[in-house]
């Protein structure tokens, strides 16, 4: 594991070949911070924010990547004001449903649903069920998620399966981990190489903390709706130059 802060400014990147990240995750920060700072609303800053989901989808996946998680709302996010939250939740619905009426990725909610009102659960719902046939890279889209919650969530499925892992004398905790992981909300998909974290904090927040444990992490200052191509190329360029070890 390992962290980078970009405080250069952001240059476009050469043209040359180099390792790509099959699956790459970003943790959206900054949005209310971006709004702060220009005596906006903080319902503008995730407006701003939501602008950069089909660019960074885009982005994606022209450098070859075939998995996008982007995170939007933790569970402890719906604890924040009934005003926020009135001004947020809607537009996460709509910005999703807009990204899924493209059919260009299969755009995938995952999280605590159950958790969302009823109406946002409807939204995202539709826009799974309108864009899984859509032929591009997947695009999880992680709202009223928490790690913690996503590793408990497979272990009580397993459980009222009865789907118990058969022993293993030589490795007693191999089978759990595969039948653990085969229950997450991203199974069946690449664990993420590359997790982006924006606006300079430097902690992944429980963002996905099962698949992350060989992944590669990047911080960087700048706030989530300021986020560019250039930057997104400078996190491509940092894993490029890394040797991954996976934990060996």
């Amino acid at each position: 594991m390992s962290g980078v802060v970009s405080t250069s400014p952001a240059v476009a990147r050469p043209a040359t070949a180099r390792p790509i990240p099959q699956h790459v995750g970003i943790i959206m920060d900054g949005n209310r911070r971006w709004a702060r700072a220009r005596g906006l609303d903080a319902v503008e800053g995730y407006r701003e924010g939501a602008r950069r989901l089909r660019e960074v989808c885009e982005w994606a996946e022209q450098a070859g990547l075939t998995a996008l998680t982007l995170w939007g709302l933790s569970t402890d996010n719906l604890k924040r004001s009934d005003q926020e939250l009135s001004g947020l939740l809607p537009l996460i619905g709509e910005t999703i449903e807009e990204l899924a009426a493209l059919r260009r990725w299969p755009v995938n909610p995952i999280g605590d649903l159950m958790a969302l009102p009823a109406d946002l659960r409807v939204a995202m719902e539709r826009a799974r069920d309108a864009s899984h046939r859509a032929p591009g890279m997947t695009v999880n889209v992680a709202v009223a998620y928490d790690g913690r919650r996503e590793i408990a969530h497979a272990v009580r499925q397993i459980l009222c399966a009865g789907t118990m892992p058969p022993a293993d004398a030589d490795d007693p905790a191999g089978n759990w981990q595969h039948l653990i992981a085969e229950h997450l909300y991203t199974r069946n998909q690449p664990d993420p190489d590359l997790i982006i974290r924006t606006s300079g904090e430097q902690r992944l927040s429980g963002f996905l903390l099962w698949q992350t444990a060989a992944s590669e992490f990047y911080f960087c200052d700048v706030p989530w709706p300021s986020f560019t191509r250039d930057d997104f190329d400078l996190a491509l360029d940092s894993y490029a130059s890394r040797h991954r070890r996976y934990g060996l």
